[in-house]
């Protein structure tokens, strides 16, 4: 993540004197998507729990002790490329819940 964090600051150093700004989004896991539900399925499956009992742990590990959810990632999203966060660029917004193995 450090990796991705450099680019999106060099990307932005380079970019905002043409005005495009640069933010990136780093949410959780989120089970709604096709992607991360085969890849908790398999993970769920390798240490020999259920797939509702993979989630709850994986939630265990937020301050909510729930995982984002698409429509939070959505909203962030829509409030990021609005000018009501005109003043952003060059940073990560963190959606992990607080995630504690950050």
């Amino acid at each position: 993540m450090a990796a991705v964090e450099a680019l999106i600051r060099g990307l932005s150093a380079e970019l905002a004197p043409q005005g495009i700004r640069v933010v990136g989004l780093r949410p959780q896991g989120m089970p709604e998507t096709g992607l991360i539900k085969e890849a908790f399925a398999l993970y769920a499956k390798a240490q020999g729990v259920t797939w509702e009992q993979f989630l709850d742990l994986y939630a265990s590990r937020t301050h909510p002790r729930r995982l984002t959810t698409l429509a939070e990632m959505t909203n962030v999203a829509v409030f990021m490329a609005s000018d009501k966060a005109s003043g952003m660029t060059g940073t990560t917004v963190n959606l992990t819940m607080g995630s504690l193995d950050d």
